[in-house]
């Protein structure tokens, strides 16, 4: 799926983190979400190459990364990838991210703003904004959040049982739509789910956004960072459809500009072209 890329598996503080490299010119990091691996970039990386360096990394914990830390913070996860960015060489580089990837830039642009030059947020809002307005309406659309943060093993047991099964209900479930998701790219995310270190990796993670990452997003919620920031978000998803993504952003990123697509949760699988032309045009922005 990535080809004249190169696999790395790159030693950080508290593990390793894999990733895969390709092109040429200013660096960009590109971040996966739940419950994928970086193989959910596979359409948009080799695009982005022909003008800038790209890697895709997955995150702690998951696809192939390994970690020897319980700390699931996305403010962990931040640190993982600006040791790798430094590994590779980079010390200033555009992020994109989606899902869980975009929660992990946003730390990122936080708490290393010396290391990142702008930031791509796909079809997310604020962690604490999810949590202050769950309701009846949203707890049905992201059951996950509470279910994977529960304790005592009980999420890992019972996806443990079926782990194809899982992840199958589960993109389609998150994409609302009928992704006709790549062959290639689903068996990454099945073979990830088969193995029960990612599997509570997912729910250390989802246990850390219900804990540490709240009050870590609390403590500086008023913070700004006056970076490019482009938002994209589908029309068709959870995400636009009661609060305006742009105006939640831009109280931490006044610069954010962006809009929907016509697409569910997965945006860089559902409009590949569409995105790698928003995110080209936010990265050559950057780049002047």
């Amino acid at each position: 799926m990535f080809p004249d890329f190169t696999a790395h598996d790159v030693p950080v503080a508290d593990g390793t983190i894999h990733a895969r490299t390709g092109g040429d010119g200013p660096p960009v990091l590109l971040l996966h979400g739940f419950p994928q691996t970086h193989a959910m970039w596979h359409l948009l990386a080799p695009v982005l190459a022909e003008e800038f360096t790209v890697v895709a990394a997955d995150l702690r914990g998951y696809g192939r990364s390994r970690t020897s830390s319980e700390d699931y913070t996305f403010r962990a996860m931040a640190a993982d990838q600006v040791q790798l960015m430094q590994a590779l060489g980079h010390d200033r580089f555009s992020v994109v991210g989606h899902d869980r990837g975009a929660r992990t830039a946003h730390r990122m642009a936080l708490d290393a703003p010396a290391a990142v030059a702008s930031v791509a947020l796909l079809d997310i809002l604020p962690t604490l904004e999810v949590w202050r307005s769950m309701d009846a309406w949203l707890a049905r659309q992201y059951y996950h959040w509470a279910f994977l943060a529960q304790g005592e093993g009980l999420p890992q047991t019972l996806i443990g049982h079926d782990p194809v099964y899982f992840v199958r209900r589960t993109l389609q479930g998150l994409s609302g739509t009928q992704v006709p998701f790549d062959p290639a790219a689903t068996a990454a995310y099945e073979d990830a789910a088969k193995d029960p270190a990612v599997v509570d990796a997912w729910c250390r993670d989802y246990r850390a956004a219900a804990g540490p990452d709240v009050e870590i997003d609390e403590a500086d919620e008023h913070e700004q960072r006056d970076l490019p920031a482009l938002v994209l978000w589908g029309s068709r998803g959870r995400v636009g459809a009661r609060e305006d993504p742009l105006a939640l952003w831009r109280r931490q990123f006044p610069r954010a500009a962006g809009h929907a697509l016509d697409a569910g949760h997965f945006l860089a699988e559902e409009r590949p072209e569409e995105v790698a032309a928003a995110i080209l045009a936010h990265l050559r922005a950057v780049r002047a």
